[in-house]
């Protein structure tokens, strides 16, 4: 006898450890992000000194949700998680520091 397909948990994906993340609101947080994105560089007056570390730093944190969620980061070791972020948090403060020279 065949199990009902549960229409709830399609959007859902369990992975190996059980927990279970919702693409969905993965998905919003880094639409919001981009919509922030966008208007940063759309509306606002910001010089540019400003605005491309501020972009950057906000690409980062979209990266991020991507490599922790997407490629299941965020239920491995710690360890994996810091070789990811780690050198590049270094690289944006690197930029952000050699535009404001």
């Amino acid at each position: 006898m065949q199990k009902p397909i549960d229409t709830h948990a399609a959007f859902e994906t369990v992975n190996a450890h059980g927990k279970t993340t919702n693409p969905i609101i993965v998905f919003a947080i880094l639409a919001v992000f981009t919509l922030i994105e966008v208007g940063i560089t759309v509306l606002a007056g910001l010089p540019r000194a400003t605005t491309v570390p501020l972009l950057l730093s906000i690409s980062f944190v979209k990266a991020s949700l991507v490599a922790m969620y997407f490629m299941h980061l965020r239920y491995e070791k710690l360890i994996y998680s810091l070789v990811f972020i780690a050198p590049a948090a270094f690289a944006i403060l690197l930029i952000a520091v050699l535009l404001s020279s």
